[in-house]
This record gives structure tokens, sequence and C-alpha cells, in this order.
């Protein structure tokens, strides 16, 4: 998109974290945002602060509160909507624990939001999409598609799923003029990870030395956005992503042995 002012942008999970200051990064392009969040208190906030802080010839900003997991929700959410030019399906949940150790509740709860909220998202607003001729889906992976890490692996698969639906809806849509994005973060500071509810040690070790490697909410908006108007079909949004994506393809043998040594380093109990 040359310009995204006017543009009608849709944020899942959008009361805190990269759903939020995606919406600001939008809003400071004068698109007509609109949030969704489970969380009523957090919404209003969220929504007085962008407000508060829209600079001059910025957009406008709309909140509805919206369960991801709920389909009657978010069909009558689209009902009530109307086309949307961008919708971003953000809300998501981590999860950390062995697999053998994850629970079938624990499964069932990362599905539910992190799986069938996108698909009922894409369910209720792509028709739209496809009968104007226009529209961009951008939906949030992860770097972990790439590189699964042990004690991960529950998240991880979660975030397979995203990229692998967002790749077949890509082709598929294409000639309707619809555009699909694929976001890969890398580890980004915020509350995702201190909202686990089970951390292991590899978890843990995550929390404790996350400012020195991982990226900010701020830029990762910002390039969620800049991918939207560049029209991107993936953005990795972090070399180290790029480094990770091809030395998978061609030296998987040292991938393995990294995979095998973090299992062993990380499934090691952590202080509860």
């Amino acid at each position: 998109m040359a310009s995204l002012a006017g543009k009608r942008v849709l944020i899942t999970g959008g009361a805190g974290g990269i759903g939020f200051q995606t919406a600001k990064a939008f809003l400071d392009e004068g698109s007509e945002v609109i949030l969704t969040d489970i969380r009523q208190q957090a919404l209003d906030e969220a929504k007085t602060k962008l407000e508060n802080g829209r600079k001059a010839g910025a957009g406008s900003i709309a909140a509805y509160v919206n369960d991801v997991t709920n389909y009657a929700q978010v069909e009558a959410l689209a009902q009530e909507l109307g086309p949307v030019d961008v919708l971003i399906n953000n809300a998501g949940i981590g999860f950390s624990s062995e697999i053998k150790d994850t629970t079938l509740e624990d499964w069932q709860r990362l599905i539910n939001i992190n799986v069938w909220g996108i698909i009922y998202f894409v369910k209720a607003f792509l028709p739209s999409m496809v009968e104007r001729k226009s529209g961009h889906i951008v939906n949030i992976s992860s770097g972990q598609a790439f590189f699964p890490v042990p004690t991960w692996g529950a998240y991880a698969a979660t975030k397979f799923f995203v990229a692998g639906l967002s790749e077949a809806l890509r082709y598929e849509v294409a000639r309707f003029g619809v555009m699909v994005t694929t976001v890969f973060p890398y580890v980004v500071r915020t509350g995702f990870y201190s909202e686990i509810a089970t951390p292991t040690m590899g978890s843990q070790m995550m929390i404790k030395l996350m400012p020195l490697y991982a990226t900010t909410p701020e830029k990762t908006g910002r390039i969620i956005m800049r991918a939207v108007k560049k029209g991107k079909r993936s953005e990795m949004h972090h070399p180290f992503n790029k480094a990770i994506y091809y030395f998978s393809r061609l030296m998987p043998h040292v991938i393995e042995g990294t995979g095998r040594s973090l299992a062993w380093s990380l499934t090691r109990k952590g202080k509860s």
C-alpha cells in the first residue's frame, strides 16, 4: 500500500505489547485503527493512551472487547464493522514446558488462542476482502517456526501452523488482489514471557537475559507497519531469524546438534 492514510486496520490483542505499538505505528500513518482485546480495562487504557498521544494528522482509534476463541463474537464483530483494509492477527499466548509435561488443557488453550483465533478472524473478514478484490492480512508467527527451541515445543507447533496457513492462503487469495504477510518476530521485550504460568529453566533464563538481546515492541510495531506498506510476503524481523532460516537449510547437522545441546541444558530443573 503506497499510503496507509484512511485505511481501516484491525488489530487483535491490541491492548498491549506488539499489538499496542503496531496500532501506534498505523495511527501515526493516518490509519483508522480498530483494536480488539479480551481485557476490558487494558483495552480502555490502551485506547486512552493512543488518543492522548496522537500526533497532528494522525488517524482515529476505536476499541472493541472481543474473545478470539469465540467465533460467534468474531462473526458479530465482522458484521458490525464491515470491511477492513488490513487485518493483523496479533493475539497470542506463550507457553514453556517440555512436551511430555504439557497437559491436554495446556494444548487446548494454546490452540484455541494461537490457532483458532486466527482461523476465526480470517474466516470472518476474508470474504469481504475477496469480494472487494482488495485487502491485506498479517499473521504473527514466530522465529520458532524456523527453529523450535526445546521446552517451547507446544508453542512452536502453533506458530508452525500460522506459517503454513499464511503461505497457503497467500497463494490462494493472490488472484483476488488480497495480500498476506507472515511476520516472524524475534524475542520482544513485552509481558508475553512474564505471563507464562509454568516457566522452565529455559524461559527463566530468557526473561533474565532479555535486556541484552531482545528488541522493543515499538520497533516491532514499526516493522509490521512498514511490511504492510511495502507489501512484503514475509517479515523476518531480525537478522538472527534470517541466519537460523538459512542455517537450518544449508547446515542441518549444526542445527541438530544445537537443538540437542539446548534440550539438555534447558530441561534441567530451574528454581520454583
